[in-house]
């Protein structure tokens, strides 16, 4: 009996493509796209997009700045920047990090001296990690191109604080500090580093206006939204099926209104819960955590219609694209996970390797993550925001016109 039992179950699992793909393709799936991201987490994958402003513009910082470039980990974006257009970058999200070259602060090879640092780190706060790796590049690549300045630079504070050097010590220095700098640009040429190491190089700025903590609620309070936005939408969507199924659509078509009305209906309604749903997590944020709804209350507000209505185009196409509710929640499920996934709803695209996080923008996740982190992370102003806004309410005309097409089938059937 225990065989017939499973004889049954196995017949319909493998007569049941979508719940074969749930069950096997959906967790290869899932795999592949965490191995990619966190593989590229790891630094051997991932490339910070940095930008740079070099204010000095000098051999040595030249020097610094063509061994950088050098780094795998670094993906230089922009040239010929200047510092405020560095900060300006870096605040949009176009650079990961962003590294200004001071020409009003200490020489880049001094040691100990009590100006400015030299080098200014540009961040955003929730990016923290961007600014240790950078840290680590910098410090490598200083000491692969400028050896000769760095120990230069040790011994005139040697020099100034505990010792006296003689004339030939101080011209054997030179020659051998210069045959160091041939030596280092010859290695760096080759893809080759120096062991040394060093401190004290940068300071940090923070171009972001928020605390760190209310950048991170705000970007999860979107991420969340725009998730469970899709499932519940995909869930109001899968009602047509059902009501395909018990005859109540028959009904409703034997009258005067058309399918085209209904799916409107849907969609209106679609839309109107999904503005509340997401409403309700904003609040929470806003009352716990103290992100500032009633600020930009106005461009949060267009920012979640245009979520919701691209949530719903979606859900609906999905649904009137199924023939069965099964065939319509194993779809969607996987539909939704996949985005979620490479949209930024479950890991920030910021640890993604660079071909997902061009993948991502396909995925209204990361339209309405731009355009949420926009409204209470860079406080952007409406013009800033109408590229997301734009693909937003396209997503959700397109999938409005896609379901109202593919629904007309069950005027027929």
């Amino acid at each position: 009996m225990s065989g017939v039992v499973f004889r049954a179950m196995l017949l319909a699992l493998v007569r049941d493509r979508g719940a074969l793909a749930m069950t096997f393709l959906l967790p290869a799936v899932f795999f592949v796209i965490f191995a990619m991201i966190f593989a590229g987490a790891t630094g051997e994958q991932l490339r910070l997009k940095l930008a740079v402003a070099d204010e000095l513009d000098t051999d040595l910082s030249r020097r610094l700045l063509a061994a950088l470039a050098a780094e795998e980990a670094l993906l230089p974006v922009g040239s010929g920047l200047a510092a405020d257009e560095v900060r300006e970058m870096v605040r949009r999200g176009t650079a990961d990090v962003g590294l200004i070259v001071r020409a009003d602060a200490e020489p880049l090879g001094s040691v100990g001296g009590f100006g400015p640092a030299p080098l200014l780190i540009v961040s955003d706060p929730v990016r923290g990690v961007a600014v240790a790796m950078l840290s680590g590049q910098v410090q490598k690549a200083y000491f692969s191109a400028l050896p000769d300045v760095a120990l230069g630079s040790v011994v005139d504070l040697l020099e100034n604080e505990f010792i006296e050097l003689s004339d030939d010590q101080h011209a054997a220095l030179e020659e051998g500090f210069a045959e160091l700098g041939e030596e280092a640009s010859e290695a760096v040429a080759a893809g080759q580093a120096s062991a040394w190491g060093f401190q004290d190089l940068f300071e940090r700025e923070d171009v972001a206006g928020k605390a760190a903590a209310q950048n991170h609620v705000a970007y999860y309070a979107g991420a969340v939204a725009v998730l469970f936005l899709l499932f519940s939408a995909v869930h109001g969507a899968i009602s047509l099926i059902e009501e395909n199924d018990s005859g109540i659509l028959d009904r409703i078509l034997a009258g005067p209104a058309n399918i085209d009305v209904l799916v409107n209906g849907k969609f209106l309604y679609l839309t109107v819960q999904g503005f509340v749903q997401i409403a309700v997590i904003f609040v929470i944020a806003w009352l716990a955590y103290r992100i500032d709804l009633p600020g930009h209350l106005a461009l949060w507000a267009v920012t979640t219609l245009v979520s919701s209505a691209a949530a719903a185009g979606l859900a609906l196409t999905v649904a009137t694209a199924c023939r069965t509710r099964r065939q319509a929640q194993t779809l969607s499920n996987v539909a939704i996970l996949v985005l979620s996934a490479l949209g930024g709803s479950m890991v920030p695209r910021f640890f993604m390797p660079p071909a997902l996080q061009q993948l991502g923008w396909i995925t209204p996740n990361t339209w309405a993550l731009e355009a949420y982190i926009g409204v209470f992370w860079r406080d952007e102003t409406a013009v800033d925001l109408i590229v997301p806004w734009a693909a937003l309410a396209l997503a959700g005309v397109a999938g409005l016109f896609i379901a109202r097409r593919l629904a007309r089938r069950l005027e027929t059937s």
